[in-house]
C-alpha cells in the first residue's frame, strides 16, 4: 500500500512550494490563485486560471528537480503550462510513498499590474508508487490540453513499466541526450519508441543546438558557385569536445563527458541529406566509446542530391563511390562537454578539392566558415552566433512544435543504424 506521507517532517523542499496531501492539491491550488488576485494592487479580485498545455518533467533525484524549477522561471509567458515535477526514488528497498508540493509561479508582465502565472505541483514518488505515478497523476492533467513529458537523463528500458505509462499519456517526449551517461545505449532506446508508441513525438534538446550548425553547411551550398560541389563531398569530419578528465564525469550544468551526442546527430543529419549507406566493407569502421571516436565507410549514391539543396532522392549505389564520415573528440577546459568544435567536409569533384570548413574560434564566441578551393582560401567569415543555447531557450522551441519532427526522427533511425554496424 502507498502512503501519502506529505506531511513527513524529514522531507523538506521550500522551493516546491506548500506541503500537501495528494486529495488536497485541487483545493490549494484554488486558494493560492485567489490569493494572488487579492493581492492585486488594482483590487480586481481576478482569478482567471489559464494553461495551454500540460507539462509533466521526470527527474532522477531532487537536486535535479531543483535545477530543473529554477529554469521553469525563464520560460516565456507564453507558454503557461499546469506543470507536474516528478521525483522517481528508484532505490530497491525504498518505502512505497509520496510526498506533494504545490506552488503558483507568478511574474510580472510589464509591471506588477499584469502578471501571468502557472501551477507547480511537486511530487516525490518512491517504492513501488513509482510503477504507478502515470496513474496517479492523470487526475492533475487538465484535459482537452496536449501532455508534454520532459524526461531527465537516461530514459530506461523501453519495457519499463514507469516510463512506458507516462510516454503512453503524453503527445510529446522531450529528452536532452548531452545528459546521458549512456548516450549510445540510449539514442537506441528511444529510436525504438517509434514501434511501440508511435503516437508520442519525440524531440531531442540537443537537435536545437545542432541547428546553427545544420543551418551553416546549407549555407555553404546556397551560393551557386559551390553547389556542384555538394554531389562531390566523400569525407565529413566532426570534433566534440570532452572534459581533461580521462574518466566519465558529470559537471555542475548537468553534462556529461564523453558524450558524443551532437556529433552522432549532426553525423546522422549529414548522412540521410546526402543520401549516403553504409558500406558493406567494414574492414576501416571504428567504434571507441569510452573517448567518443567513430568511423564509418560509407558508400555514395550517384548523382544523389541536386544541386540546389540537401535534397534527397533515391539513386542506385554506384561501385567506387565510397566516402567516410569521422567523428574526434577534442579536449577542452572551455567548452561545454558535447560541444561541437569543428566540421569538415570534402568534396572531389572533376579533378578539383574543395574543402568546407566550420568551426568555433575566439574563445568559442564566433562561428568561422571557410571554403578551400585547389588548395586557395576563397571565402571566409565569422558569424557571431551562441555557441551555448539556454535550456530554457531550447525547451520553449520545443514546446512550440505540437506535432511530429520528422526530421528529428528520421536522423534518430540514421544514427541507430551506424551504431548498430559496430555491435
Amino acid at each position: 500500500m502507498t502512503n501519502d506521507t506529505a506531511h513527513d517532517p524529514g522531507i523538506h523542499l521550500p522551493w516546491a512550494g506548500k506541503t500537501v496531501r495528494m486529495d488536497e492539491i485541487e483545493e490549494v491550488l484554488a486558494s493560492l490563485w485567489k490569493m494572488s488576485a487579492d493581492n492585486l494592487r488594482t483590487g480586481a479580485n481576478v482569478r482567471v486560471r489559464t494553461s495551454v498545455l500540460n507539462l509533466v518533467i521526470c527527474a532522477p533525484d531532487i537536486e535535479t528537480a531543483q535545477r530543473t524549477s529554477k529554469i521553469l522561471r525563464e520560460l516565456s509567458s507564453t507558454h503557461l503550462a499546469r506543470v507536474t515535477l516528478l521525483i522517481l526514488d528508484n532505490e530497491e528497498h525504498a518505502p512505497s510513498s509520496l510526498h506533494a508540493w504545490v506552488t503558483l509561479r507568478c511574474f510580472s508582465m510589464i509591471s506588477d499590474l499584469m502578471r501571468h502565472c502557472f501551477e507547480q505541483t511537486t511530487i516525490l514518488a518512491s517504492g513501488s508508487a513509482v510503477r504507478s505515478v502515470a496513474n496517479i497523476i492523470q487526475p492533475l492533467l487538465k484535459p482537452d490540453l496536449p501532455v508534454y513529458l520532459w524526461w531527465l537523463g537516461d530514459p530506461p528500458d523501453r519495457d519499463d513499466p514507469t516510463f512506458i505509462g507516462l510516454v503512453e499519456i503524453s503527445s510529446r517526449m522531450i529528452v536532452d541526450s548531452t545528459g546521458f551517461f549512456n548516450p549510445e545505449q540510449d539514442i537506441i532506446t528511444l529510436s525504438a519508441l517509434f514501434d511501440t508508441t508511435p503516437e508520442c513525438a519525440l524531440s531531442d534538446l540537443n537537435w536545437g543546438r545542432i541547428t546553427p550548425w545544420r543551418q551553416l553547411i546549407s549555407q555553404f551550398f546556397d551560393v551557386p558557385e559551390y553547389r556542384s560541389y555538394l554531389n562531390g563531398v566523400t569525407s565529413i569530419e566532426i570534433e566534440h569536445s570532452v572534459a581533461p578528465l580521462a574518466t566519465q564525469m558529470r559537471t555542475e550544468l548537468g553534462d556529461v563527458s564523453p558524450n558524443p551526442a551532437r556529433a552522432l546527430l549532426l553525423a546522422g543529419w549529414l548522412k540521410e541529406r546526402l543520401g549516403w549507406s553504409l558500406a558493406e566493407d567494414t574492414t576501416n569502421n571504428d567504434s571507441d566509446t569510452g573517448s567518443g571516436t567513430y568511423f564509418w565507410s560509407m558508400a555514395r549514391l550517384a548523382n544523389a542530391r541536386s544541386t540546389r539543396s540537401l535534397t534527397p532522392t533515391r539513386v542506385k549505389p554506384t561501385p567506387g563511390n565510397i566516402a567516410s564520415i569521422s567523428i574526434r573528440p577534442l579536449v577542452s577546459a572551455e567548452m561545454r562537454p558535447g560541444s561541437i568544435f569543428l566540421v569538415r567536409l570534402i568534396s572531389n569533384l572533376d579533378n578539383k578539392q574543395a574543402t568546407f570548413t566550420i568551426s568555433l574560434e575566439d574563445e568559442m564566441k564566433l562561428f568561422v566558415t571557410s571554403i578551400e578551393l585547389s588548395h586557395e582560401t576563397r571565402a571566409r567569415r565569422s558569424v557571431s552566433l551562441a555557441a551555448v543555447q539556454n535550456e530554457s531557450d531550447l525547451l520553449h522551441d520545443e514546446l512550440e512544435i505540437l506535432g511530429h519532427d520528422y526530421q528529428f526522427e528520421q536522423t534518430l533511425k540514421e544514427v541507430t543504424e551506424m551504431l548498430a554496424a559496430e555491435k
